[in-house]
């Protein structure tokens, strides 16, 4: 059985960044969608499919950072237990 190849640190993080902000991007403006059609006062006059992008930016800058430390932190951890159990 052959051992696979540590990811680095660094490309854990830039990997974790760039799923986090793909994951925002495609689903915010589906998240916006549920929540309106969730409003009390209706789909309509909670902005319907009007400015479904706003806050896109923010969501995804946002996201960015959490996800990249989740990533190496995982990938990190991973890395360290394997090298105990082996």
């Amino acid at each position: 059985m052959s051992t696979p190849k540590e990811t680095s640190f660094v490309v854990a993080l830039l990997a974790g960044g760039c799923a986090g902000t793909s994951v925002d991007v495609a689903l915010f403006p589906i998240d916006t969608i549920k929540t309106r059609l969730q409003a009390p006062q209706g789909f309509l006059k909670a902005g319907g499919f009007k400015g479904v992008y706003s806050g896109l930016a923010a969501a995804a800058g946002g996201s960015a950072p959490g996800a990249a430390l989740f990533f190496s932190t995982y990938e990190t951890s991973k890395n360290l237990l394997a090298k105990r159990v082996d």
